[in-house]
């Protein structure tokens, strides 16, 4: 695990949308916890090309009247952000890219791979089953970096983050995502290390390994064994209530099941409803 991890520069998703007010909120909240600069990420979608040169023919007109809308309310969307970030307390600037659906998640691994942390809705709820869920997956799986996650239920409040749920498993992407959540950690009055046993024996591999490990970058963890849970995603969520906890820390697995899975995995379950902000790394 990389020890040396610094939040100097947050990448927040900007999209015109009403979810942009509570993202904008925790990056400037996150921005001054780390005397950090905020880097906003406005994707201006564009209509999607005709196919063929027969569809081209027939709807050339329409196609330039549908760009022709799609940049009146790209230009009132930037000034409307750049109004907003104006009152920013961080440093900042604003960013805008005009880009079709199929280049969003390649504009969003390029920009996040040169930021230090992400800051998105929950992509996945129930009644809006995909809200750019292709911007959170490639920050997740493609940059490397950290993605602080909002949760869906009062998005607006600022949580102190004084107690951390380290949800811990012997892996990579559990040690990246505790690498790219040191900062937090450093701060915090109180970190838990959480295993959770669905099935085998309760004491998983490495938790004590990375209690030594968090002293010596003087964090004191404490150790909980959860105990077997239909989900290991249910047992966090019981801990974090219980701890009122501010944030919840977890490595986040592979892309290709991510997308396979309708519902079920811890990963999928913290995107769709964690209770609380977290900080999920790949």
């Amino acid at each position: 695990m990389r020890a040396g991890v610094m939040i100097k520069e947050i990448l927040v998703h900007l999209d015109g949308s009403a979810d942009d007010e509570s993202r904008i909120i925790h990056a400037d909240h996150l921005a001054g916890m780390h005397q950090a600069h905020i880097r906003g990420l406005y994707l201006n979608l564009l209509p999607e090309p005709p196919v063929g040169i027969s569809h081209y023919a027939i709807s050339r007109s329409l196609m330039s009247q549908r760009l022709d809308e799609t940049r009146t309310q790209c230009r009132s969307v930037e000034h409307a952000l750049e109004r907003r970030f104006a009152k920013l307390s961080a440093s900042h600037d604003l960013r805008r890219f005009d880009c079709i659906a199929a280049n969003v998640g390649d504009v969003v691994m390029a920009q996040a791979q040169t930021a230090d942390l992400m800051v998105v809705r929950t992509p996945y709820r129930i009644d809006k089953p995909n809200r750019a869920s292709t911007v959170v997956e490639a920050a997740l799986f493609g940059s490397g970096r950290g993605v602080f996650v909002i949760p869906e239920e009062d998005p607006l409040r600022l949580r102190p983050m004084d107690t951390i749920l380290v949800a811990w498993k012997n892996s990579r992407e559990a040690a990246n995502a505790v690498a790219q959540a040191m900062p937090f950690l450093r701060q915090a009055k109180e970190v838990v290390i959480a295993t959770v046993a669905t099935d085998g024996p309760e004491e998983v591999p490495g938790d004590r390994d990375l209690a030594s490990y968090l002293e010596r970058h003087d964090v004191a963890a404490e150790i909980r064994r959860l105990g077997k849970w239909d989900t290991v995603a249910a047992g966090l969520f019981n801990e974090a209530e219980l701890l009122n906890a501010g944030l919840i820390v977890a490595g986040a697995y592979s892309h290709s099941r991510l997308r396979e899975w309708a519902l079920g995995g811890v990963t999928r379950d913290i995107l769709t409803k964690t209770p609380i902000p977290a900080l999920l790394a790949h």
